[in-house]
């Protein structure tokens, strides 16, 4: 159950520093993984697909049930498997997830988290403050993992 108790910590500068830092560090490398699996994605699922016809091909009599239609190249025959025999055999299809939204903004957001964050560091920087103190209802805190 969470907690609606407001939690205060006191950061050091250099502490602070280092943890938004690591965060800006941590979104990059986030929207950079995504970046490079999204180059190689079609190319993962085609090899996949050619694998999984193969598969089809020599367990056809695994199939818990099957049609056969009428389609614009011609007739059409399905087999369908239990997902979890497939996913045994094959491994998951892959599939990409959602990207990273560090970066973006829209009508209701102006300023990214990624610019939050970056204003957050520019802020301590300049500032003559040794200590900051946080609480969970700072909008900082979200940022610091």
């Amino acid at each position: 159950m969470a907690s609606t108790k407001v939690i205060a910590t006191t950061w050091s500068k250099k502490e602070l520093l280092a943890k938004l830092k690591s965060t800006i560090k941590r979104m990059d490398d986030e929207i950079n993984e995504w970046e490079k699996n999204h180059l190689t994605l079609a190319k993962r699922q085609a090899a996949w697909d050619k694998k999984a016809i193969a598969w089809v091909i020599k367990n056809a009599s695994k199939a818990t049930d099957h049609n056969v239609s009428d389609g614009y190249k011609g007739r059409n025959v399905t087999f369908y498997f239990d997902g979890d025999i497939v996913e045994a055999a094959l491994g998951e299809r892959p599939e990409q997830g959602r990207k990273p939204q560090y970066k973006d903004t829209s009508y209701n957001k102006e300023v990214s988290d990624y610019e939050q964050v970056q204003n957050a560091i520019a802020l301590i920087e300049g500032s003559v403050d040794v200590e900051y103190k946080i609480n969970t209802s700072s909008v900082w805190a979200s940022f610091i993992r």
